[in-house]
């Protein structure tokens, strides 16, 4: 197949890419670098199935053209450091709702038929019912980066409808392993890096929520596209249960082997608005596909943080 995949430096779509040419399909690959990393194309651009492209989804005009003759895109536009771009208020709506806008319309031209969106839990918001099924509702998202998801799972809903693009939606929280660029756990392990003695934790040690490892995100995002064939699919893609943020604290100081760290909470409930403390979501639809992760959450943890800390602590190649 050829496929191609929207904002490729994401360290997802690294880890996505590595798949599929190892299964001998074609990538035609597009990214404006305006949240991760160039270092992530490199290892790729010796491949001749491999084809770059650094443009801005937000420029119809300039990537409608490369969507002709493919057969599948994997749109991955995400933006889970929502911190950094806090005081920015259309930062969400610009590269992630319009910039979706753009893509199936540059399908919607080109006649394409398929497409696998990388959604978030975060559309649930604060969830009534927990663990959270994929029908559940209402959709009620607290963040900004949330509410401009929702639009586009919307979007992507509303061009299946009317264009007959086939769809799957995947909504997942926290991805860990490799290639992270983000998130709790690498965010403690360059805390440690620059002193290990100790550890500050926003908010307290309440916090749990899903954690999936990267090759389980991948196996299952290609499997449920391979086996799961409604027009509109959407799945909650989440291992079993959670993980609190100490237990992520503590599986990284012991895979530094630090002695003696002090772990200090700031003890600031709802410290950032738009963050929600206790998440748990709803497998079932998954399983119903007769496929789970390998990773249970915490599983997820220890081999994700291994893989950070090797990677930025010990500045070993993964």
């Amino acid at each position: 197949m050829k496929i191609l995949i929207t904002w490729w430096a994401w360290f997802v779509a690294s880890n996505i890419t590595k798949v599929l040419l190892w299964q001998w399909h074609s990538i035609v690959a597009i990214d404006n670098f305006i949240l991760w990393k160039k270092e992530y194309v490199e290892k790729f651009t010796n491949n001749t199935n491999y084809n770059f492209i650094e443009e801005n989804l937000l420029n119809l005009e300039k990537i409608k053209p490369y969507f002709e003759w493919i057969d599948l895109v994997i749109h991955l536009a995400a933006n889970s450091d929502i911190s950094k771009w806090a005081e920015i208020t259309d930062i969400d709506l610009k590269i992630w709702t319009i910039a979706t806008y753009n893509v199936l319309e540059s399908m919607r031209i080109h006649q394409l038929k398929q497409i696998i969106f990388a959604s978030t839990s975060a559309v649930y918001g604060v969830a009534k019912k927990v663990p959270t099924w994929e029908d559940d509702g209402p959709l009620l998202p607290i963040s900004l980066y949330g509410a401009s998801k929702l639009a586009c799972e919307s979007l992507v809903s509303s061009f299946w409808h009317n264009y007959n693009i086939q769809s799957w939606i995947f909504r997942f929280w926290n991805v860990i392993g490799r290639n992270s660029t983000h998130w709790a756990a690498y965010d403690f392990v360059n805390k440690l890096k620059k002193d290990p003695s100790q550890l500050t934790v926003l908010w307290n040690w309440k916090q749990a929520k899903p954690y999936i490892y990267i090759d389980d995100l991948v196996d299952w995002m290609l499997f449920g596209y391979e086996n799961s064939k409604d027009e509109l699919n959407y799945f909650n893609l989440t291992p079993k249960w959670k993980t609190s943020v100490t237990f992520i604290a503590e599986s990284i100081i012991n895979h530094i082997w630090l002695e003696n760290v002090t772990i200090n909470y700031t003890w600031w409930e709802q410290w950032r608005r738009w963050d929600v403390p206790q998440v748990e979501l709803d497998n079932s639809k998954l399983h119903q596909l007769w496929w789970s992760t390998k990773y249970n959450s915490e599983n997820a943890v220890i081999q994700g943080t291994k893989d950070i800390v090797d990677q930025i602590y010990f500045w070993k190649e993964i």
